[in-house]
């Protein structure tokens, strides 16, 4: 059986790399047609009708964050409204943001931002904010070179800085274990889990 091709559809840089990687774990079976440029989970919101009209004939992987919605079922219903879901519409949502599944991996992530271990979440998943959790670990315990890059501060707090998807995506190529992850990450898990199976069709 030839390899399936895709696309992909996401939010941001760094979750079209954890995508790329979580493509890159069916060996060949899966690879990606298409990436769709990310451009924040409004415009995604707006591709969603394409997406369905396009799925029925090549599958799609949309993944997005939760953020503050309550649960990812209610985030996929107000997004789809009225629309059916196609099956071959992998619609996946990060528990609360793709950086938990970053996060979850504590000891590849540890060693890649010089974090001591023991100052990592071990649930990630029940964070109100991953990815500010993750900016404060680094503001405090990373070396200089890695902090510039990942981390701004103008009098407000640790908030993204310029090289912040270029960094996180460089950790997710060469060092993140998904299935690792996965052991802290259950949206992470049912995620690889989907994809396994599209890869299997």
């Amino acid at each position: 059986m030839g390899m399936i091709s895709i696309y992909t559809a996401v939010e941001d840089r760094l979750s079209a790399a954890v995508l790329e990687r979580l493509v890159e774990e069916t060996d060949g079976k899966l690879g990606i047609g298409v990436a769709i440029p990310p451009k924040g989970s409004g415009d995604l919101k707006k591709k969603l009708p394409e997406l369905i009209h396009l799925a029925p004939h090549i599958p799609v992987v949309l993944l997005t964050d939760l953020d503050r919605k309550e649960c990812a079922p209610s985030l996929i219903g107000e997004w789809l409204g009225q629309q059916a879901k196609p099956d071959k519409l992998l619609f996946r949502v990060a528990v609360r943001e793709v950086e938990a599944w970053l996060l979850a991996d504590k000891h590849n992530f540890a060693r890649f931002a010089h974090i001591p271990p023991s100052k990592l979440p071990e649930s990630p998943e029940d964070l109100n904010d991953p990815k500010q959790t993750l900016l404060n670990l680094v503001a405090r315990h990373s070396p200089s070179s890695l902090k510039q890059d990942i981390v701004a501060d103008h009098g407000h707090g640790p908030r993204q800085g310029l090289a912040y998807n270029e960094r996180l995506s460089q950790f997710v190529y060469s060092c993140w274990d998904p299935e690792e992850a996965s052991m802290r990450a259950d949206s992470l898990a049912r995620t690889r889990l989907r994809i396994g199976k599209l890869a299997c069709q």
